[in-house]
């Protein structure tokens, strides 16, 4: 039988896959002769990494320090990946420790600009994935006009490369 949070795992998992073929393809050489690609594709990563920061310290009861949700000071594209990558990593393992009771917390906060929200732990969970998603899947029609490969984002792709790879 499946645990309550094993849902909310895949989800977190498909956040981070998302993220990850995303990043790879910005830190690849056909990205290279499209230099365009790669700022506005940083920027929304970037974008989308203060956001899981500041609801990961909603999620632990912590104090962000955010004033805002995007930043023209973008990290490297590589350290960004990683930091990425480990934030995700953590997202999972606090997924895969939810139960039904915990999931179903709601936690009170603030957005950056002020307004309250109030979400329990597996919308705020939820809100991350289609965040990412989102942001990511704008991005789409440049590529494609670019002649670039769009990253895989379905959630069927991931659990099929998941499964090929454990045979």
């Amino acid at each position: 039988m499946r645990k309550p949070s094993g849902l909310l795992v895949t989800l977190m998992e498909l956040k981070k896959f998302q993220e990850i073929a995303f990043y790879d393809l910005l830190l690849s050489a056909e990205c290279n002769a499209v230099p365009e690609i790669i700022r506005t594709g940083s920027y929304w990563l970037n974008h989308i990494h203060i956001v899981d920061k500041i609801f990961r310290a909603h999620l632990s009861g912590e104090v962000h320090g955010f004033t805002s949700t995007v930043s023209d000071d973008i990290p490297e594209l590589q350290l960004l990946r990683q930091e990425a990558a480990n934030s995700n990593d953590w997202l999972i393992a606090y997924a895969g420790s939810l139960n039904a009771e915990t999931a179903s917390e709601r936690i009170q906060f603030a957005f950056t600009d002020g307004a309250p929200g109030d979400m329990t732990r597996e919308e705020i969970l939820l809100h991350l994935l289609t965040h990412a998603s989102y942001h990511l899947s704008t991005c789409s029609p440049s590529l494609e006009k670019n002649g670039l490969t769009i990253p895989p984002m379905l959630l069927t792709t991931m659990l099929s490369s998941s499964r090929a790879d454990s045979l």
